[in-house]
């Protein structure tokens, strides 16, 4: 992330308040990305995670996920897998003189290798802005190299340090050796072997002593140094060995006093590359996160969220097509169960939209849906969806669950109430208002009419609305205002059982008898409570009901009319292919037999030819024949199919506007060729090898097959495909200069009609002579741009790299 990226995060308000957030779940959906990170570094940044409020951020983010996907797609995970945290070491490293340990200087050595590794990975891949951060990532190989080697895991310096370590290592070993040969000498005389209570030497306050039984003690002429924790056992210092050990111990802290130098020492390099290295710990978080951004994405099957700026007939403000929950669906992957994808689409004249139908069938589910889905998006998070087009939001807001507050003396409602006011003090434009069961926990008809208000509230200030509902009076509301859709969850009136589907265009009824009676709810409770329903309300439940069956029966025709069309444009395009295979296999029997008839002609006409010996006759014959073979092959091709008769030449049209490419013929000379540059009145003309300048006037617009068929016999078409014909590379290894150079020429030619560069001339290397003269032709040639040797790994010397002039 960039600096100016950086910057945003931290000046613009959140698109989402804490408690929108815990609403909709998005702590839970971080808590998956920061599993997914590979360091200490990444799991904090995905923990701070926030969506933001910003396009162009929400568009970088996005953009940098795709990246990462492509890159794990081609190469794999990046390098990252660090377990420690060394930041508080820096901490520490701020302070001057202060020295880190020869652990904490180990562990601070295997992240600089990391950095690096990962640096080098991203500097060699094809993604752009990756290897940009690649680039960034500091550079501090030197002091990786340097320190490489130095610590062993445990923390201990190698004896390589320094030649003094080195060599005190080396004196310390050798007195060592000689006290412990002492000890041994002494521990093996008779009477001394009775008196030891073991047969090992050990090491009491840093001196080599002999474990002496503490009635023996008198046996052996030393110094006491400690006593056992039974009190059996006394550890003695023999004298003859004191000098011995006052060397052993004058060594080892020469050695420390050593130690703690190179530590230092080693600590001032760190402390020098100090913001260096927290730079570095800041790219490889935003790494890791990005990576395991990618990572949920492959998990989710996500995509690229489309950020609508202005909503147009053919692309919808909102649309989510076979949006899943990420956190249901896992919920539900577990005990086996499938998830029905939410389908929802809003239109810029229809910023709100009311979701209704029976409790259990989904309704908040689809509202959170929305909400979380909205939140991902705009934190650089791929959604799980066939296809998303979402704006970005500036605040995301919601009202859902229950608001009781018992500290704060606060009822359901009252809680819901201070929590709308605070939203409608927050709401700016573009924003997403979620509301569930708007107006419920009051009077039923002063809740619907409350809940009238609020909608209509934030629908007047721009923001788009998803709010879900029992309430008639609200639903009636989305009925007769122009910019509100009603919606149902679908319901299997039969089995009682919802369906978890939302569909746009009527409101769905709410079925609370109904479903009270299915769970067992006695029935005269059922009846009593049927009969003290309004009559009116009994019309309106009865007129959704068949409102309902009309949509289904529409949504089935409507299936079956798209699927019958479906099957007409497959049908189509069966008798369309069907019609191309015969076009062209009558045109190949046409082919072949005009190839074969032109062959048989041709040969009698030569066998005649030369039987005459008058070179007078035979040219006169010879003209007259050809004269009657282009008539003969007007008639075949006539009788045969009289779509490919001779037709009366057509004028040739003039341009339009002369574009380098097209293709004139300058009437003044009767030459064709192709516009090359234009400038003013004058344009430049390139046909064959030749440039020609010719003043507008003096051209016209060519067919691409006119130029073509000059020059043949009537009623005979040459149709030039509009694919390359030539490949990419000519071969040459084996032509001598005299057979190759005719035919780089004709190469030359095709690639530059068929706009086909860079182009390969394989010559190999052998002599030289081949390469040198296919050079020298390449130098003087009009279609060359220019050319150059290949690549090693492309055949080196043995290969000319041309690039032509298109």
């Amino acid at each position: 992330m960039d600096s100016q990226e950086k910057t945003l995060h931290l000046v613009e308000i959140g698109a989402a308040s804490h408690s929108t957030l815990q609403a909709l779940e998005f702590p839970v959906v971080l808590q998956l990305l920061e599993d997914r990170c590979r360091t200490p570094y990444g799991k904090t940044s995905a923990r701070t995670l926030a969506p933001s409020p910003s396009r162009e951020v929400a568009q970088r983010l996005q953009s940098a996920t795709r990246e990462m996907l492509q890159f794990r797609k081609e190469q794999g995970s990046l390098p990252l897998s660090l377990s420690t945290d060394v930041r508080p070491f820096l901490d520490r490293l701020g302070v001057e003189g202060f020295a880190l340990t020869g652990m904490e200087i180990h562990l601070l050595v295997e992240q600089v290798r990391c950095g690096l590794e990962v640096r080098a990975t991203l500097l060699r891949c094809p993604q752009k802005d990756l290897r940009e951060r690649g680039r960034s990532l500091p550079d501090l190989g030197n002091l990786a190299r340097y320190l490489d080697g130095k610590t062993t895991p445990s923390g201990l310096l190698e004896d390589r340090c320094s030649t003094d370590l080195l060599q005190v290592r080396r004196q310390i070993a050798s007195v060592s050796l000689r006290l412990e040969s002492e000890l041994t000498a002494i521990a093996g005389r008779g009477e001394m072997a009775r008196a030891l209570q073991d047969d090992f030497i050990a090491l009491r306050n840093g001196r080599h002593v002999l474990p002496v039984r503490i009635d023996a003690q008198g046996f052996v002429e030393g110094i006491v140094h400690a006593l056992s924790s039974s009190g059996a056992t006394v550890y003695m210092e023999p004298l003859s060995t004191v000098p011995l050990n006052n060397e052993l111990v004058r060594l080892r802290e020469q050695e420390e006093v050593e130690v703690q130098r190179l530590l230092l020492e080693f600590s001032d390099l760190f402390r020098s590359r100090l913001s260096e290295l927290l730079a570095m710990l800041d790219d490889l978080a935003e790494l890791d996160l990005l990576q395991a951004r990618a990572i949920l994405a492959e998990e989710m099957q996500g995509i690229d969220p489309d950020f609508s700026e202005e909503p147009s007939e053919a692309s919808p403000l909102l649309h989510l097509s076979a949006a899943r929950h990420p956190l249901l669906e896992r919920a539900l992957q577990a005990s086996g169960r499938p998830l029905i994808p939410l389908d929802m689409t809003l239109d810029k004249d229809q910023r709100v939209l009311i979701v209704s139908g029976p409790n259990t069938g989904g309704k908040t589910v689809a509202l959170k849906t929305v909400g979380l889905l909205a939140l991902m998006a705009q934190s650089g998070l791929k959604l799980p969806a066939t296809q998303a087009r979402l704006p970005v939001f500036r605040r995301i807001l919601i009202d859902i669950g229950d608001h009781q507050s018992i500290p704060d003396s606060l009822s359901t409602f009252s809680a819901r109430m201070a929590n709308i006011s605070e939203m409608s003090r927050e709401v700016a434009d573009p924003a997403l208002v979620l509301l569930d069961e708007v107006g419920s926990g009051t009077d039923p008809e002063e809740g619907a009419c409350l809940g009238v208000a609020i909608i209509d509230y934030f629908r007047r200030r721009g923001a788009v609305v998803v709010a879900t509902t029992h309430q008639q009076g609200i639903k009636a509301y989305a009925a007769v205002t122009s910019c509100v859709a009603n919606a149902c969850m679908e319901f299997d009136e039969g089995s009682l059982r919802p369906l978890y589907r939302l569909r746009v265009g009527a409101p769905g009824r709410s079925g609370g008898l109904d479903m009270a009676e299915s769970l067992g709810l006695p029935r005269e409770i059922v009846r009593h409570a049927r009969s003290l329903v309004p009559r009116q309300r009994e019309i309106l439940d009865s007129y959704l009901h068949a409102l309902q069956a009309l949509q289904e029966d529409l949504r089935r025709e409507t299936a079956s009319a798209e699927q019958a069309a479906g099957e007409a444009r497959r049908r189509e395009a069966v008798r369309e292919e069907t019609e191309a295979r015969l076009s062209r296999e009558r045109e190949s029997r046409f082919s072949r037999f005009l190839e074969e008839t032109s062959s048989a002609l041709r040969v009698e006409r030569e066998t005649f030819l030369s039987s005459l010996a008058d070179r007078e006759s035979e040219r006169r014959f010879r003209r007259e024949l050809e004269k009657r073979d282009r008539e003969m092959m007007g008639t075949i091709r006539a009788s045969l199919d009289p779509d490919l008769a001779p037709t009366s030449r057509r004028e040739p049209r003039r341009p339009v506007e002369l574009l380098p490419g097209a293709r004139v013929r300058v009437s003044s000379l009767g030459l064709s060729g192709i516009v090359d540059h234009v400038a003013g009145g004058s344009v430049l003309i390139r046909s064959g090898d030749k440039l020609l300048k010719a003043s507008r006037e003096d051209l016209e617009f060519e067919e691409e097959s006119a130029p073509q068929d000059r020059g043949l016999p009537p009623g005979v078409r040459l149709t030039r495909s509009a694919e390359p014909q030539v490949g990419p590379e000519l071969n040459l290894i084996g032509k001598t200069v005299e057979e190759a150079l005719p035919m780089l020429d004709k190469y030359l030619d095709d690639a530059s009609l068929s706009r086909l560069s860079p182009v390969r001339i394989i010559h190999g290397m052998g002599t030289g002579r081949l390469r040198a003269a296919v050079r020298n032709f390449l130098e003087a040639h009009p279609h060359v741009e220019s050319f150059s040797q290949a690549e090693e790994r492309q055949g080196g010397r043995g290969v000319t790299v041309v690039r032509l002039h298109l």
